[in-house]
């Protein structure tokens, strides 16, 4: 009998199949709502030409790419997962910096945050901020393991 015929009892071979799909169902729900979200953007800021006024209603536009940000760098930090089985935090920490950003600037805009939530949103942004250079670091004295990083090193030895 061959070796294919048990894998499924292999109980890694099944977890890294069925997260596979998982995650694969996630790709596609979450570039589903990108296009969606880049769709409603634009027709957004159609409309938002057709009025008179845009001081008050630009604020919604900018919530929304703020979003569609934040849901981009998710995806890409999933993709990542997906494709290289590793997570690279300084992309999960961009996003929660993009977000805490946006929270700050919609609640000062539209005079929602009281003092207190801006010391304490200003210490997360801090902490952030300080464990996202700390991974700049880390990473930055560490060689890249992907593909295209592999493919870059082998065009510069080829140089040599």
């Amino acid at each position: 009998m061959s070796q294919s015929n048990y894998e499924w009892k292999n109980p890694e071979w099944l977890f890294n199949k069925v997260t596979g799909y998982i995650f694969g169902i996630i790709l596609l729900f979450t570039t589903l709502a990108l296009l969606v979200g880049s769709f409603r953007l634009f027709y957004g800021l159609y409309e938002l030409s057709m009025k008179s006024g845009v001081t008050g209603n630009y604020m919604h536009i900018f919530s929304d790419v703020l979003t569609l940000v934040i849901l981009l760098e998710l995806s890409r930090s999933l993709f990542q997962y997906f494709m290289e089985h590793t997570i690279r935090l300084p992309v999960i920490f961009d996003a929660g910096i993009v977000f805490v950003l946006r929270d700050i600037m919609i609640g000062l805009f539209e005079h929602k945050l009281k003092t207190d939530d801006i010391y304490a949103l200003s210490a997360l942004l801090f902490v952030l901020g300080a464990l996202r250079i700390g991974f700049g670091f880390y990473y930055g004295c560490k060689p890249e393991s992907s593909a295209v990083s592999k493919q870059a090193q082998k065009v510069l030895d080829s140089k040599k």
